[in-house]
């Protein structure tokens, strides 16, 4: 089984976004090395990134071929909720926003109201992430 094991985080000093290799040291921020494509040998940069904000790649894209990372907020309407009359019905038109987490060995999707296991990314499309937009996880696009 071949698949892409990698992390991102806010780098310590500028605040930007970076994808690598993790490494974590006791009493020590965490690191990602970013390696550069260079010839004759690839280039590697270690960066210190904030802890709260290092999240795994799930090995899944959304729609739009964007990466899904733990930490980030999805849309889609696979999961819509609809309350016509009082009833509750799933599955129906409608978009709903939930975060990426990472529980009891899998990737979830959770919002205030449910919460499913992450497969297929083709109904889900990257919005932000809770680090950088947690307002949306508040508001459910109808």
């Amino acid at each position: 089984m071949k698949r892409e094991i990698k992390f991102r985080g806010k780098e310590f000093e500028t605040r930007q976004w970076i994808e690598g290799s993790l490494t974590t040291y006791p009493r020590y921020y965490p690191t990602i090395t970013l390696v550069e494509d260079a010839e004759p040998i690839p280039k590697k940069t270690t960066c210190v990134v904030l802890p709260e904000t290092v999240g795994q790649f799930t090995g899944l894209c959304d729609k739009n071929g964007k990466e899904i990372y733990e930490g980030d907020i999805v849309k889609t309407k696979e999961y819509g909720i609809d309350i016509p009359n009082g009833v509750f019905c799933s599955n129906v038109a409608g978009y709903d926003n939930f975060s990426v987490d990472y529980i009891d060995g899998g990737f979830r999707l959770l919002n205030n109201q449910r919460g499913f296991l992450l497969c297929k990314g083709n109904h889900l499309e990257v919005i932000g992430n809770i680090y950088d937009n947690p307002e949306l996880l508040k508001e459910n696009k109808r």
